[in-house]
């Protein structure tokens, strides 16, 4: 792992076409701005990780697409009738509008 020191309003390239900002700094949070194509996908760890775990499980999945349902234990709560559950992956992606993200 490469490991870099950048101060407040310092940038960092990857390649030709990445760019992470540091924005501001408080305490022990970091906020880093991301300008990537819209060809780079840019999630949080957590993000990215329940993205695969779904994919994981759609493609793993053998019967009919209206009657999949989670494990009880996997609901993320008490279900209420007529409302929908979401996957994992659309709870933590739902307070994102286009690709920002914040801490």
């Amino acid at each position: 792992m490469l490991v870099l020191s950048r101060q407040r309003d310092e940038t960092i390239m990857i390649g030709d076409d990445v760019e992470l900002t540091i924005v501001d700094i408080r305490g022990d949070k970091v906020r880093i701005g991301i300008k990537a194509p819209v060809t780079v996908a840019v999630h949080r760890k957590e993000v990215y990780d329940a993205i695969k775990e779904e994919n994981r499980q759609a493609a793993s999945f053998r019967g009919e697409i209206g009657t999949f349902r989670p494990p009880a234990g996997q609901r993320g709560g008490k279900e209420k009738p007529g409302r929908t559950v979401l996957p994992a992956a659309a709870k933590l992606a739902a307070g994102q509008s286009d690709r920002r993200e914040t801490a």
